[in-house]
C-alpha cells in the first residue's frame, strides 16, 4: 500500500477525477485508503461519497455482482459469501458432480431474524434486541425496542428503504385485540414513530418478516370478520399507510390451515401451501390478473427464494423431512444443483446483500 509520503509526491488530480476512480473501487480497499491521507479519509466518509459509491453498483452490472454478498444463518451463527466469485468457476448445468461446496467468511453470533435492503441487514434477535447491521465495515447500530412490542402478543417486522425520503425504515406491527398496529422506526431521525390508526387483520403466517416489494412491505394475514379470507396487506413505506393485494383467484384457501407462505420471485411477489410443487407469482404489481402459476420439480414442504440468480439458476432454501437444504434451481430447465455451505450443517435463512460504505451510526443523505 503506498505510503502517505509517496502519495504526496503523486501529481495532483482534480477532486472530481479521484472521486470518480474511488467509487469504482470495492469496500475493503476504500478502507484501507482511509489511513493514506486524511483528505482521502474525509472523502470516503462523505455522505454523497458513500451514496454516488453505492450507485455504482446499481447502475453496472459487473459491478453489482463484485460486491454481491449472499448471508447464511444457521440459526447460531450468520455467514457471509462470495457466491459470484465461487459460481464463476463453476458450470451449474454440469450434473455430473451434483455438489457444489463453498467457502464462508464469519461475521458474528446470532440467532433470530434477518432482512436485507440497500447495503443494510435489520436483525431482530431471538431476545427481542432490534439493530441495523453493515457486514461490509463491521458496523452496528443497536435499535431502542419499538413502541409496539409486546412480549406476548403476535408481531411482524420489516425493512426497506423509502426513496421518497432517502430514509432506511424499520416497520414494526402488533397484533393486539383484533387489529393490526404499526410503529416505524427512521434511521434519518433516529427513532420510532407509532402509526396512530389501527387495521382490523389477525395474525396469519408464521413468518415473521415482512417482503419488500415495490416500495411496500409484505405479511400474508387473515381479515378479522371473515376467518376464510386471506389476503396480502403491503405497508407502504412512502405513505406509512396499508393497502391490500389481491391472491390469486385460483389460490385454495382450507379453513383452519396455516401451511401457506409468502415470498419474493424475480423482484415479484409469490405465494403458495408448503407441499406443494407450484406457486402463483404476482408478474405486475397490483394487477390481479397478472398472477402465474410456476412449478418446480423438487418435493418440498416450505420454501424461501433468496433473491439471489446467477447463470439462470435461482438459490433457494428448501425444507425437505424436517432438514433444510440449498439449491441452485434453474426453473427453464427443472434442473438443480446442491449446494453446501462449508462449515454450516443445516441453514435456516439466506437472502443476499450489497457492500457498502453506508455507516448506520453516521447517517445523512440529502436530496
Amino acid at each position: 500500500m503506498a505510503t502517505a509520503e509517496k502519495v504526496e509526491d503523486l501529481p495532483k488530480l482534480p477532486s472530481e477525477i479521484i472521486r470518480g476512480i474511488l467509487a469504482w473501487l470495492p469496500v475493503k480497499s476504500l478502507c484501507r485508503f482511509r489511513c493514506v491521507k486524511k483528505s482521502w479519509n474525509s472523502l470516503i466518509l462523505d455522505p454523497h461519497f458513500v451514496k454516488l459509491h453505492y450507485d455504482k453498483a446499481i447502475e453496472h452490472e459487473d459491478v453489482f455482482y463484485q460486491r454481491r454478498r449472499v448471508f447464511i444463518s444457521d440459526m447460531w451463527t450468520l455467514y457471509s459469501i462470495d457466491l459470484d466469485e465461487c459460481l464463476n468457476r463453476i458450470n451449474l448445468d454440469d450434473y455430473s458432480g451434483n455438489c457444489v461446496l463453498v467457502d464462508n467468511k464469519y461475521l458474528q453470533d446470532f440467532m433470530g431474524l434477518v432482512i436485507h435492503s440497500n447495503g443494510l441487514l435489520f436483525m431482530r434477535s431471538c431476545y427481542h434486541e432490534f439493530s441495523l447491521f453493515n457486514p461490509a465495515i463491521s458496523q452496528t447500530k443497536n435499535l431502542p425496542v419499538p413502541p409496539t412490542y409486546d412480549t406476548w402478543s403476535d408481531e411482524v417486522c420489516g425493512f426497506g428503504f423509502d426513496l421518497s425520503t432517502l430514509d432506511y425504515k424499520v416497520v414494526h406491527g402488533l397484533f393486539c385485540q383484533d387489529e393490526l398496529r404499526f410503529s416505524v422506526y427512521s434511521l434519518k431521525t433516529g427513532s420510532w414513530r407509532v402509526i396512530q390508526s389501527g387495521y382490523p387483520y389477525k395474525y396469519r403466517t408464521p413468518a415473521m418478516d415482512g417482503r419488500l416489494v415495490n416500495g411496500g412491505v409484505h405479511w400474508l394475514v387473515r381479515r378479522v370478520h371473515d376467518r376464510s379470507s386471506m389476503v396480502i396487506v403491503s405497508f407502504v413505506l412512502a405513505e406509512e399507510d396499508v393497502r391490500e393485494i389481491p391472491l390469486p383467484p385460483d389460490f385454495n384457501i382450507v379453513e383452519g390451515e396455516d401451511e401457506y407462505y409468502l415470498s419474493v420471485f424475480e423482484e415479484c411477489l409469490c405465494v403458495g401451501k408448503k407441499d406443494d410443487q407450484e406457486f402463483w407469482v404476482m408478474k405486475e404489481y397490483g394487477v390481479a390478473k397478472s398472477w402465474t402459476k410456476i412449478s418446480i420439480s423438487l418435493p418440498f414442504s416450505e420454501g424461501l427464494h433468496s433473491g439471489f440468480v446467477k447463470k439462470n439458476h435461482h438459490l433457494l432454501l428448501l425444507q425437505d423431512q424436517m432438514q433444510q437444504r440449498l439449491v441452485m434451481y434453474n426453473f427453464d430447465k427443472k434442473s438443480f444443483r446442491n449446494l453446501s455451505i462449508r462449515g454450516i450443517r443445516e441453514p435456516s435463512s439466506a437472502g443476499f446483500y450489497l457492500e457498502s460504505l453506508l455507516s448506520p451510526n453516521n447517517y445523512s443523505i440529502s436530496q
